[in-house]
């Protein structure tokens, strides 16, 4: 298999998607203070400075992708499939376990913080009428609380199928933040 790297562009931290399969880290988030790499099955945090494992979160399935807050206080790890996971960057200890929306999926796709950390975007999926349609979550960051859900087309998806040049969340991020959140939009 060939070795694919892919880097996200237009990002706050620095996050590459690996596709060499033969070392096991399939997604890196370097930030000013770590390197975290994800693995599918677990989550390794290691001191940026030093590159000492500070600690290792086994466990899970399908674990491919994530995103920390701008004050790297908490990680973000979306599994392919109905979950994502909040890991404490201060105790290194997970914090949450979230279960997406009845009846949708997160697969082959990666979410994002906003630039102020308020809020957590997840593009999710579902079958319906025959064929795949697309939103985009909105989690308030304070107890990751869902506030609504957008539809977006298949091309604002971001997938780390696109590893190519257009490997970016910036358009759907701003998307989303220009757009408001409206009282009757709220999800109770």
């Amino acid at each position: 298999m060939n070795n694919k790297k892919a880097k996200i562009q237009n990002d706050y931290w620095t996050r590459v998607f690996d596709f060499n399969f033969e070392h096991r880290v399939f997604f890196t988030i370097i930030t000013n203070n770590y390197i975290i790499q994800i693995t599918g099955g677990s989550v390794i945090i290691l001191d940026k400075k030093t590159s000492i494992k500070i600690k290792q979160i086994k466990g899970y399935n399908y674990l491919y992708t994530g995103d920390v807050k701008p004050d790297e206080s908490e990680l973000f790890a979306l599994e392919n499939g109905k979950h994502f996971y909040i890991i404490s960057l201060t105790d290194y200890e997970q914090k949450r376990k979230v279960t997406l929306p009845r009846f949708y999926e997160s697969i082959d796709v990666f979410g994002s913080f906003s630039r102020d950390g308020e809020f957590l975007y997840v593009p999710v999926y579902k079958f319906t009428d025959d064929q795949y349609k697309y939103w985009l979550c909105e989690y308030e960051t304070k107890s990751y609380s869902l506030v609504r859900m957008t539809e977006i087309d298949f091309s604002e998806v971001t997938s780390w199928h696109d590893y190519g040049e257009d490997c970016s969340f910036k358009q759907l991020r701003n998307r989303s933040e220009h757009m408001g959140v409206q009282k009757s939009e709220m999800i109770k």
